[in-house]
């Protein structure tokens, strides 16, 4: 046992130095010199909610405790304290060991937390890094992190985007947020702290269910609110300026409870979002299984959406004319049909049911469509959504509410619900409103079976779970009636429920299991991912690391030429949408011939745009007419080695980018969507405006 001042470990890629005394995080420097805590006397080692009866925002801050006992190797050191205190608590029987280890560059932190006293430990932060910073004041600092279905980009430096409000925090705070399920784990499992040409990642260490945040803080806060800019000195208003980053575990440990929390790894990296987003697809090499696919979605094809009712009850096709549906996909080259509103009373209403509604035509007329659609050559897949109830069912109360996720005082969680077609309900006066079910509860899956049994029952080539992805507004469930530990993460049973439906089902390999914009893991329970990506400056994160699952996005437009060219760019499978997916196929020709052409060129490449790996802009240079870096381009190399790239002209007026990938000589081939043949180029390509082309090497 030792308890010098300063410890360090050092292996040559990565420097961690420690406070002996405090246990305190007070460096990680990497070769170039970046310092991510950039003054030691800022460090931190951990911070702690332990509410008080009156008091609930009670800290233990880790750097307030008496100096820990220390166990220190060549590569690793571990601190522990056997009891700690709080601001406003006094001593609590509360014991903390946090133990680091440094090989290959790569730092993990292991946190146990052993609670002896008769409070509940609700927050942990832990890592946590003091003051981070770029490494000059001038440079930028930029978190990146997956988001639904994409990335998303938060500025931390020279501007802090504040996504927790001015009302509910004293200082600019940054939760990872585009939307609410993008807060933390399991959707986003690291965050990549990127600066100048150099990032740091920081990551969970083991695939996890359990909840750890994103956290960031902006101390004192902005020097100037209008420009969200941070101070650019070392101290305002006597307050040292500084942005303090953790991870943040939300374990509820109660009295005689103790708990190793998820390990967090943090390591450097050289370049780009794209080598930080490298550092998590080695690690998750180590451990995913991807979900079987069955053989006709692994193919080149284009899926069609189509509601048949909405809660305001539109009742816009019965099931014996869906017959017809299915004859225009055919002619229109689509594969797949997604069938949504079948249900009693329409999308989200009545959930969980997803018996066919009788008005539409009832079971067995929807039975017979199906088949008659399949007939054609048609797939059929059905719409799905087990993760809430509708409060306004007549029964919600007696069946459905035992079953609900319970927040701390006994409440169900409420989710707005979605606003359809009539005034009434787009001013969200009569919505619907959903109630969160808790997946660990084995009643509660139970019934999930039995739904699942009725869309199996009715002949269809799959499902896709809308919404898949989340809990909304839930994280944890406190009712232990269900069987589970008090503050159990509401995520826990994702996969588990589609291990048992697999297992429901029996030898099917031809039966899809589609989601919504799943999150990385779920990719181990599903063979298809739908989102939405309209976005001119879309951030492919996801399918950079995940470039062999499919995924799939939505074409609502009626010359959608653009989102078109986007899916061929990210090798995103089509759903044709009209009229945000209440329309027939007929209803936006210009879209659906364009799809084809983009569908041709698609089988006419797939060695690389198909089945050849995307590393979006990795591989090749294009560069517009001033010598700029072009967008977008994206670039997929075949299994021999060969790369291709796809270049969209997103613009109204036509531009000429020149191609150059790396290792190849300055002769090529070019073929644009809207052309029947290839063409030679040396790497110069103009495209009309609204227009994509793939360029091999000759």
């Amino acid at each position: 046992m030792t308890n010098t001042r300063t410890i360090v470990l050092d292996d040559g890629r990565t420097r961690a130095t420690f406070d002996g005394a405090t246990g305190a995080l007070t460096g990680l420097v990497n070769e170039r010199g970046w310092n991510v805590v950039a003054r030691p006397e800022l460090g931190s080692a951990f911070r702690l909610l332990v509410p008080l009866d009156g008091r609930r925002n009670n800290v233990v801050e880790g750097t307030a405790q008496r100096p820990p006992s220390v166990e220190h190797t060549e590569t690793t050191v571990a601190f522990t304290w056997r009891s700690v205190v709080s601001e406003h608590g006094g001593a609590h029987d509360i014991g903390v060991r946090q133990a680091y280890e440094l090989t290959d560059g790569r730092l993990v932190v292991r946190t146990t937390i052993d609670n002896r006293s008769p409070l509940v430990v609700e927050n942990v932060y832990a890592p946590v890094l003091g003051d981070l910073r770029p490494p000059t004041v001038d440079g930028t600092l930029t978190a990146y992190r997956h988001d639904y279905g994409s990335g998303m980009a938060q500025p931390m430096w020279p501007q802090f985007q504040n996504s927790a409000g001015y009302h509910g925090v004293d200082v600019p705070t940054q939760l990872a947020q585009q939307w609410m399920a993008g807060y933390g784990t399991p959707v986003v499992p690291y965050t990549l702290l990127q600066s100048d040409g150099q990032g740091l990642y920081v990551g969970v260490e083991e695939p996890t269910v359990e909840f750890v945040a994103w956290h960031a803080e902006l101390w004192p806060g902005y020097a100037d609110s209008l420009e969200a800019s941070v101070p650019l000195t070392d101290e305002l208003a006597g307050v040292p300026v500084r942005t303090r980053f953790a991870a943040v575990h939300i374990p509820y440990l109660l009295a005689g409870q103790s708990r190793t929390l998820v390990p967090l790894a943090l390591e450097f990296y050289e370049g780009d979002w794209h080598a930080g987003a490298d550092v998590y697809s080695r690690w998750r090499e180590t451990w995913f299984a991807p979900a079987a696919v069955p053989a006709w979605a692994q193919e080149p094809h284009t899926w069609q959406q189509l509601q048949l009712n909405s809660p305001e009850d539109e009742l816009r096709l019965s099931f014996s004319e869906l017959v017809e549906v299915g004859r225009e996909a055919a002619a229109a080259g689509v594969s797949a049909i997604q069938l949504v509103g079948f249900n009693e009373g329409g999308q989200d209403r009545g959930n969980p049911s997803h018996w066919p509604d009788s008005r539409l035509g009832g079971f067995d007329e929807l039975r017979q469509a199906i088949a008659d659609i399949q007939a054609l050559g048609v797939r059929v897949v059905l719409f799905a959504k087990f993760n809430w109830a509708d409060r306004s069912r007549d029964d919600f109360t007696t069946t459905w509410l035992q079953h609900a996720v319970k927040d701390p005082y006994g409440d169900y969680y409420l989710y707005p619900g979605y606003r359809y077609e009539t005034a009434t309900q787009l001013l969200d006066i009569n919505t619907r409103r959903l109630v969160t079910m808790c997946f660990l509860s084995e009643a509660y899956l139970e019934e999930c079976l039995r739904q699942f049994d009725v869309l199996v029952a009715l002949g269809a080539d799959g499902i896709l779970y809308d919404e898949c992805l989340h809990h909304l507004p839930s994280w944890c469930c406190f009712d232990e009636s269900h069987g589970h530990r008090y503050g159990a993460p509401t995520y826990a049973n994702d996969l588990e429920l589609v291990r048992r439906f697999r297992e429901r089902l029996g030898d099917r390999p031809d039966f899809l299991f589609a989601g919504e914009a799943v999150y990385d893991r779920e990719f181990e329970a599903y063979g298809l991912s739908y989102h939405r990506s309209e976005n001119r400056h879309h951030l492919p994160l996801h399918r950079y690391t995940a470039p062999a699952q499919q995924m799939m996005t939505a074409v609502t437009g009626f010359d959608d030429r653009n989102m078109v060219n986007q899916a061929l760019l990210y090798r995103y499978i089509v759903s044709l949408e009209p009229y945000n997916f209440t329309g027939r196929l007929t209803d936006f020709p210009a879209t659906v011939a364009y799809n084809r052409r983009m569908h041709e060129l698609r089988v006419a490449a797939r060695k690389w745009v198909w089945d050849g790996r995307f590393s979006d802009t990795i591989g090749a240079t294009v560069t517009d007419e001033a010598g700029s870096i072009a967008h977008p381009y994206t670039v997929f190399s075949a299994a021999d080695g060969s790369l291709a790239v796809c270049v969209a002209n997103y613009g109204t007026a036509p531009v000429t980018w020149t191609v150059r990938m790396d290792g190849a000589p300055d002769s090529y081939r070019v073929r644009a969507v809207d052309d029947d043949e290839w063409s030679d180029t040396d790497g110069r390509v103009t495209l009309p405006p609204r227009s994509a082309a793939v360029i091999v090497r000759a």
